[in-house]
């Protein structure tokens, strides 16, 4: 189907012929496409399918190529990463044999010109002679991505090497001398290039050198007598056809709008080492200051050959993002240092936010859509992008892990993890960057990203050193005054040190910004813990965009559309959302309010006007923190659940549309924010089952919502556990796929607000799916019939689940 698709029926006769099909297994199981080409030509010249073909006016070469490389790709995406990894070296393997017999060749075919006489002793390689060899082995790898032929002459000498390549055009193709050399490329190698392209009577002639071209040549090339030559040091060859200028100018871009440089602290990191016989925990090593940080430790991993792959994890808001945005910022000076100096240019960094790419279903498609649609690289193909990663020449930073798979289960986490590191080659290096709470077994999850854990490997080989995984930690004393300091008065920051709920909070780097946003509301006594900071400060920068202008929305509809548009994120893994697709949003949200396309055009306004939300270039919007976006949601699911506490609540009172002449009353969250004049509210009820399970109960909750939900719940703890505990026991006898997760994520609230809160409680036949008993005091509770059937009676009266 991939090659016939399209095709004329005589193409599709010939795959159907019994020789062909005998042929091709042959000869693909010897994998000889010459074989293939030379031996259906062959059959195809004496029989009458070829007749037929060439009455069609079909180029049957053309055909028998194509048919192969729809199956070879076909082949290529079924293999297994054990098949895929393996394919990487036997074709490294494959292609240095094949160069060392052409190279063979070309040289017994010289010194028979020549009238060479060996004298009796082995001929040597023209690898073993000619110290240009390496530098022959990475452009002849390059020229196969870019398809361009070698011609079979090759002239080899001890310190160049010179061959004659086509280039296609539209019509034929141009010859170009090509001369490698090793060591600094001089005028004398520029003299020896205009008398080979003399006589070979080729269109242009190429020097190219590992690093250095003097000034002199560079000045004999640009002389006009030679104006068709060209010197490169091998960056500039590559640089041709794969010009990344226009990527770095957006991160460097990036980098600057996010003012990373200006306040970026830098971070301390752990990494555990185990016994690697019976993964026993042997020590830990730190890398703080004296290491100089976590950036110096990834320079330590940058420089050791034999590693591949490094994951950093950390929790919400330890600042990875920030970190891999950093180090890219130092690897884009060198790399551009070096490329002013004309000398060789360390690896260029690619930095893949993995929130935008959480859909994509290969990795050749995510770098498909990263390289051509995206950033508009101009490279040949994924192909060329394949190479430059074998070659050494790019730092790959996948950022956020977990952002790309939020919800999945085990095996499909393992299965994009795998698929990334499919990039994992030799001479490649990769970063991964994810929230430590990803892997709810943290073992677990520390055995798949050293590529140890069993189900992840059964279709691997070879040895696993290559893996790496280091922990950031959160700030310690000092860093979190050196960052309060570049954002605040000594004063201040004395006063957050002074505190130690916030001083708790401030470890998280993601916090300290926050912090200083509610320092107003804690000054004036209100209660802290981590939700009320977002609270205070996510308030403040609302009240703040309404008075930098004209406003025409209120505080509590910012906040609606912050939190529904927040799940919608949230829920369907993805993390942006044009300017182009708000006006659809706001109709849907609000929809009696904006009837006017008028009202539209200043409610979109409005919206699009949110500090809390960046824009990039492109005009796709995202949350300045993914945490942001958690809390938005943690917001939306208490009131949802009828458990919003009052301080909290006076945000959502604060809405447009009411109608002051009518009592104060309750609503659920989607009644009162679902258009039209409403009273003035008195509270949140529980919304109905089917809208907790759409949302509330579709998945299981994330360790920064459950986090950030705790405390939203705690301080009306005498409220929310009875409604949560409705809410359990509303799954009872009904069929548990039904209700998902809606029992299991209300019993790990309850418990994580209070441990003991289900003693004594009748939960029989109830649907449990997904809940956390960790810790939890289970006296005299009925789980009878429970599911998924962790427990089987009444429990006895000293029942602890550890």
């Amino acid at each position: 189907m991939e090659y016939g698709i399209g095709k004329p029926e005589v193409c599709l006769q010939i795959v159907r012929e019994r020789e062909i099909r005998v042929l091709f297994r042959s000869v693909f199981d010897g994998n000889d496409p010459q074989g293939w080409l030379r031996s259906g030509e062959a059959f195809l010249a004496s029989s009458e399918i070829g007749q037929r073909v060439r009455l069609a006016n079909v180029d049957p070469i053309e055909e028998l190529k194509a048919f192969a490389g729809a199956f070879v790709a076909v082949v290529r995406r079924s293999q297994t990463p054990k098949e895929t990894l393996m394919g990487h070296q036997l074709q490294k393997i494959e292609r240095t044999i094949d160069r060392r017999f052409e190279q063979l060749a070309a040289q017994v075919e010289q010194g028979a010109i020549a009238g060479g006489n060996t004298g009796g002793n082995p001929l040597a390689l023209p690898s073993a002679t000619c110290r240009a060899a390496a530098l022959a082995g990475q452009m002849r790898d390059w020229f196969e991505v870019l398809g361009y032929h070698l011609e079979p002459t090759e002239k080899w000498d001890l310190d160049y090497f010179e061959w004659v390549i086509n280039i296609p055009k539209r019509r034929g193709f141009d010859r170009v001398l090509v001369r490698g050399i090793a060591g600094e490329a001089k005028v004398h190698d520029v003299m020896g290039l205009r008398e080979s392209v003399g006589l070979q009577r080729v269109d242009e002639g190429w020097l190219v050198t590992e690093r250095r071209i003097s000034k002199a040549a560079r000045s004999t090339c640009e002389a006009p007598e030679n104006a068709d030559l060209f010197c490169f040091t091998f960056d500039e060859f590559l640089d041709q056809d794969a010009d990344f200028e226009g990527y770095l100018d957006w991160l460097e871009a990036e980098i600057a709008t996010r003012g990373i440089e200006a306040r970026y602290v830098p971070l301390a990191c752990m990494k555990e080492e185990f016994d690697p016989g019976s993964h026993q925990r042997l020590g830990m090593s730190r890398y703080g200051e004296s290491d100089g940080w976590t950036e110096g430790y990834i320079d330590l991993w940058l420089d050791d050959p034999a590693k591949e792959h490094l994951s950093i994890l950390g929790e919400f808001g330890t600042g990875k993002t920030w970190l891999a945005l950093h180090y890219a910022s130092i690897a884009v000076s060198k790399y551009r240092s070096a490329k002013a100096n004309g000398v060789e240019r360390p690896r260029l960094p690619i930095v893949i936010p993995l929130r935008d790419y959480a859909k994509a279903v290969s990795v050749e498609s995510l770098f498909s859509e990263f390289f051509f649609r995206k950033h508009e690289i101009p490279i040949p193909g994924y192909s060329a992008f394949v190479e430059l990663n074998r070659m050494g020449k790019l730092l790959l930073i996948f950022d956020g892990f977990d952002e790309m798979a939020a919800r999945v289960d085990k095996q499909q986490m393992i299965n994009n993890f795998w698929e990334l590191a499919k990039v994992v080659v030799p001479g490649s290096k990769v970063i991964l960057t994810c929230r430590t709470e990803h892997f709810p077994d943290a073992k677990e999850g520390r055995s798949l990203l050293n590529a140890e854990l069993q189900a992840s490997t059964r279709g691997l080989s070879g040895e696993t050193p290559q893996f790496e995984v280091l922990e950031l930690e959160k700030f310690d004393d000092s860093q979190i005054r050196e960052v309060l300091l570049l954002a605040s008065s000594s004063e201040t920051v004395e006063q957050v040190m002074g505190n130690p709920q916030l001083l708790d909070l401030a470890r998280r780097p993601v916090m300290t910004e926050l912090i200083l946003e509610a320092l107003p509301d804690i000054e004036a006594g209100k209660p802290v813990d981590m939700s009320r900071v977002y609270l205070y400060a996510v308030k403040r920068k609302m009240e703040r965009d309404i008075k930098a202008e004209r406003t025409f929305t209120s505080m509590a509809d910012k906040l609606y559309f912050l939190c529904e548009l927040s799940w919608e994120m949230l829920s369907n893994d993805r993390m942006s959302l044009n300017y182009r697709e708000f006006p659809d949003r706001i109709r849907k949200l609000f929809g009696a309010a904006v009837q006017e396309e008028k009202d539209l055009d200043h409610w979109h306004y409005d919206m699009m006007g949110q500090t809390m939300l960046i824009r990039n270039s492109d005009g796709d919007y995202q949350p300045a923190h993914r945490s942001l976006l958690e809390f938005f949601v943690a917001f939306k699911f208490a009131a949802e659940l009828g458990a919003l506490a009052p301080d909290f609540l006076e945000l959502a009172q604060m809405k447009s549309g009411i109608d002051r002449t009518l009592e104060p009353r309750e609503y659920t969250w989607s009644e009162y924010f679902g258009g039209g004049a409403v009273a003035p509210l008195k509270g949140f009820v529980t919304e109905k089952l089917e809208v907790l399970r759409s949302g509330f109960g579709s998945s299981p909750l994330s360790k920064a919502v459950n986090t950030l939900l705790v405390p939203i719940l705690s301080s009306l703890q005498s409220i929310a556990i009875p409604k949560m505990l409705d809410v359990i026991h509303a799954t009872r006898d009904n069929r548990p796929d039904w209700h998902l997760f809606l029992g299991g994520n209300s019993a790990s609230l309850i418990l994580a607000i209070n441990p003991e809160s289900l003693q004594d409680k009748e939960l029989h036949n109830t649907s449990l799916i997904g809940a956390d008993f960790s810790g939890a005091v289970l006296k005299n509770t009925n789980l009878s019939g429970a599911y998924p059937g962790l427990f089987h009676s009444r429990l006895g009266t000293d029942m602890l689940v550890n």
